[in-house]
């Protein structure tokens, strides 16, 4: 875990062991970024219930992690990732309502998953072209949130200045998070 970033999670640990806290203000937040036609094309069409409650599962097994490239948190941030941002052109078989179906027998029934950086394996969003200004709007819609809901302002500071390290990341200019060996 980052050395600047440790502290911050340890504090918003605490304060955000409270679920119940942690998914309304997903739920604000969430909405918020939905209706907002700037920001809006870079999510996928799943309902937005779907999407927030995989953020929901990222950030608790997150907030419950000591090791954020831990197994569960990584899996957790691709269920999100794939909730939120996937998209397939496949169209499902007529027979088996997958056309890669066929591709689990000839594995022995494994799923096929190759181990890769985070930001390839969702290369299609930065084509897409997010850039500061797109960030600088969800940054305005957690804070519109935390206010919203009421959070107190040394909480909402946390949480703020901690959603702001993912800039670089999510925007790929920051180091790629990469699967655990």
């Amino acid at each position: 875990m980052n050395a600047t970033v440790a502290p911050q999670i340890h504090a918003l640990r605490a304060a955000l062991s409270d679920h119940v806290l942690m998914g309304k203000i997903v739920d604000v937040f969430y909405a918020k970024m939905l209706d907002d036609y700037r920001i809006n094309r870079f999510f996928f069409t799943r309902p937005a219930a779907e999407q927030a409650d995989a953020l929901k599962a990222y950030l608790k097994a997150y907030f419950n992690s000591f090791n954020s490239a831990d197994e569960r948190v990584l899996e957790a941030l691709d269920g999100y990732f794939t909730a939120a941002f996937a998209r397939t052109n496949a169209k499902p078989s007529l027979v088996t309502g997958n056309d890669f179906a066929f591709l689990l027998d000839i594995v022995g029934g494994q799923e096929i998953r190759s181990i890769t950086l985070l930001t390839p394996a969702h290369s299609f969003l930065i084509k897409l072209g997010p850039e500061d200004f797109h960030y600088d709007i969800v940054m305005e819609h957690l804070a519109a949130s935390l206010k919203q809901l009421n959070i107190a302002e040394d909480l909402a500071y946390q949480i703020l200045a901690l959603a702001e390290k993912g800039r670089d990341g999510l925007l790929a200019r920051g180091v790629e998070v990469k699967k655990a060996a």
